[in-house]
């Protein structure tokens, strides 16, 4: 993946994370994104390990 893709690629997850958090704080939005985050990685941990 070239600088330009990688750049393109930042820019457009970037405008999705801003039209996702919508008028919510964006200090409330991170902290909801990394609960998010930290219970799926349980969560696939824990389909791994059964």
């Amino acid at each position: 993946m070239t600088e330009q893709d990688l750049s393109k690629l930042g820019s457009t997850l970037w405008t999705i994370a801003d039209e996702l958090r919508g008028s919510m704080n964006a200090d409330d939005f991170r902290d909801y994104m990394l609960s998010f985050l930290f219970l799926r990685y349980l969560s696939n941990n824990s389909e791994f390990s059964q």
